[in-house]
């Protein structure tokens, strides 16, 4: 009989091609795990992830499950966070029943947008610098007030006829000053399209800046036509939390 086993982590997306393992020679989070872990238990283990993130995007609250016939040797914790680059870290492991199942089993997900307003070179990592010199907090709020709620976001996603389903239930869609030109957007919701955070902030940061009228955002919502291409800077999104 197998053992099944979540495990929680948190990594620093920065130098990945994202969560998901690819074709070739390109690092990903997902197989840099995989290739430890097999290592570690002697058996080819597969990871199945709470979610994909692209390329250069972070995740401070993650899981993963995988499967093996024997029960972790000894130590795997702490084994596995020597092998693994310091840009991933495994928090806890423990086993669950045979059906339990990280993406599935999630009850909502939280993303984070980070970004600043003044160049930083301790930010640039983990921020998204973006020269705007004033928030029209009005308008921000208005836009942000038409996002939550049950809607077909089709306009804001990259890629909509690959999902079953283009409604998600957003039910957090809020804007936060962090400190002197800092400042973070949240995300809550049952589910998130591809590449829908950072096309939902491309937008939201053209209403702060006054190049576009909130009403538009309301109009795509129904419509299910993007509003303009464009999406925002990878490297200030952060998984921040996922509920089970």
């Amino acid at each position: 009989m197998g053992h099944r086993y979540f495990v929680h982590l948190a990594y620093r997306g920065t130098h990945y091609r994202g969560w998901q393992r690819q074709r070739g020679e390109v690092i990903t989070v997902q197989d840099t795990i995989e290739r430890a872990g097999s290592r570690v238990q002697h058996q080819e283990l597969k990871a199945v992830g709470c979610g994909r993130t692209d390329a250069g995007v972070h995740a401070s609250d993650y899981y993963l499950h995988f499967d093996t016939t024997e029960p972790l040797r000894d130590q795997w914790l702490y084994i596995m966070n020597k092998l693994l680059p310091d840009d991933i870290v495994l928090y806890r492991v423990w086993e669950v029943g045979p059906t339990a199942h990280v993406r599935y089993d999630a009850r909502a997900r939280t993303y984070d947008y980070h970004l600043h307003t003044q160049p930083d070179p301790f930010l640039v990592q983990t921020s998204s610098y973006y020269a705007i010199d004033s928030f029209d907090t009005a308008a921000l709020t208005a836009a942000l007030g038409l996002l939550t709620g049950d809607h077909d976001f089709r306009a804001f996603c990259l890629t909509p006829d690959r999902h079953n389903t283009t409604t998600c239930a957003l039910r957090e869609a809020s804007f936060h000053e962090e400190g002197e030109g800092r400042y973070r957007f949240r995300f809550v919701a049952d589910r998130f399209l591809r590449g829908m955070i950072r096309i939902l902030v491309f937008q939201l940061l053209r209403v702060a800046a006054g190049e576009l009228d909130p009403a538009r955002l309301a109009t795509a919502l129904a419509s299910g036509e993007r509003v303009g291409i464009g999406q925002a800077r990878p490297e200030g999104l952060f998984l921040s939390r996922v509920e089970y």
